[in-house]
Parts: structure tokens; sequence; C-alpha cells
């Protein structure tokens, strides 16, 4: 059987528009669910100049002071001469919580808190700069081992996102190199001056 030319070109006309309508609804779909839920992927990670996947910024050395643009390097010493800093480090610091030594100059600027993936403030490290509501969208859900309060900076680090559930929060200036049974379960974040 042979349709004339003219029910083709309807039939593919319809065909296309049904396509673009749903197209259109499903992307429509997409655009309220990132802007009803915190942080989805609306993250931009760069590393080395290059746009990386996310949730893989945790493997790395970065800082959110450009946040929903997150930039990551090799090594906490390349962060910090992005952002103009020099971390603080102190002596042997043993205890749970101890308060920054007093022979430490902290870099001037604004608070922020380095997050570091092991406890004594080792394996890699996030500089964090006001909130993030989905440490998840960042690779850095349940990956938090020990933390640095710096310039004053007040952490509040959640167990579940959008800063909901338990928290643990430093002090001006505290460094905890042990979070007990706090260990890899934060996933989000506050830090105030």
């Amino acid at each position: 059987m042979r349709f004339p030319i003219r029910y083709l070109v309807v039939f593919a006309l319809t065909v296309g528009l049904v396509s673009l309508a749903t197209g259109a609804a499903a992307a429509a779909t997409a655009t309220s669910a990132s802007s009803a839920d915190p942080g989805t992927n609306d993250v931009t990670v760069i590393y080395h100049g290059h746009n990386i996947v996310p949730t893989l910024a945790s493997h790395y050395f970065c800082h959110t002071r450009d946040y929903p643009i997150v930039r990551c390097f090799d090594s906490q010493p390349e962060v910090e001469a992005d952002l103009g800093l020099t971390e603080p480090l102190g002596s042997d610091q043993a205890s749970q919580s101890t308060a920054m030594p007093d022979d430490i100059t902290p870099a001037s600027g604004v608070a922020y808190t380095i997050a570091y993936t092991n406890s004594n403030y080792g394996g890699t490290a996030l500089t964090v700069y006001g909130a993030i509501a989905a440490l998840g969208d960042i690779g850095w859900n349940d990956a938090i081992s020990s933390i640095k309060s710096v310039n004053c900076g007040i952490p509040r680090y959640y167990v579940n996102a959008n800063y909901s559930g338990s928290y643990w929060q430093n002090s001006c200036n505290v460094w905890s190199s042990d979070l007990g049974s706090y260990n890899d379960t934060f996933s989000s974040v506050i830090n105030e001056a």
C-alpha cells in the first residue's frame, strides 16, 4: 500500500513534534529537579584547567572559594598558591581538639576550614569557604577524618545533606586531628567567621 507524500510529511512532522515535546518535558523535569535538590551537578570541578567529573574532587587537593566552581590540584601548596595563602602548620598536635599554636600566623583573608581524608591532617584536602549543601556532589560525602579551622573559621559539619542531622563544630582556630565517632560521616558543611 502506498501513502501519498502529504501523509508521510504529516506523519514525520507529528513524530518530530512529539519527540521534541517529550525532550523538552524531560529537560524541564531535570531542570526543576536540580533546582529543588541542592547541588545536583550544578558544580564544576576544574583540575589543572580542565573540567573533571565532580565526584572525583576528593582524589585531589581542592578549594571552594569560587563555589560552585571547585578548583583542584596535586598538592596543598598548589591550592595555597592559587588562593594566595599559606596553610598553617603546627607542632605535634596529639589531642583530639587543639587550638592553633600561638607561633603560627594564619593566612590573611576570610575564615575557612581545611578538611582532610585521613586523621592527623593526612590524605587529600578540601579547603572550604562558605557552605556546601551536598558534599557528595564533589566526592567528599563520608570522607572527612580531620579538620583545621583557620582565620577563626567556625565550621559546622553535618552528617546529613542540607545541613541536617547531628553535627561537629570547631571553635575559632581549633584543629581536630581525629573525629572519633564522626569520622567519615559528614555530608554538608557551613563555615562561618
